[in-house]
């Protein structure tokens, strides 16, 4: 996976500009490193789209960050966000993400029933 392709695809996911990511890139890193252990090789299309899903990730594991300092907004130039606001959406982004990318990644539970042949 290509790591600039995925923090372009943060700051647009995220609306942070692209100054304010540094402070994210050990997040990001982690959540590259997470989406490289869980699929193999793939095509062209379906990097992009695997890209694309880690930087939601990595956005969702960000906007989770927020709720352990007890921070409830915060003002980026002359605009207010509400953090439980960013928070829900950026789980509601995740769970649609996952949905699109379940053929190429499986992020479903450690633990599934499989078919038994007698």
């Amino acid at each position: 996976m290509r790591f600039k392709e995925i923090i372009e695809r943060f700051t647009l996911v995220s609306g942070f500009e692209m100054k304010d990511v540094s402070r994210f890139l050990p997040i990001i890193e982690d959540c590259k490193a997470l989406f490289e252990s869980r699929c193999g090789e793939l095509s062209e299309s379906d990097l992009r789209r695997a890209e694309h899903a880690c930087a939601v990730y990595a956005f969702y594991r960000v906007s989770q960050m927020g709720r352990l300092d007890d921070l409830k907004s915060f003002k980026v130039g002359d605009v207010q966000m509400d953090v439980e606001a960013i928070g829900q959406a950026a789980q509601k982004l995740w769970e649609s993400e996952q949905v699109n990318i379940s053929d190429i990644i499986d992020f479903g539970g450690d633990f599934a029933f499989r078919s038994v042949r007698v």
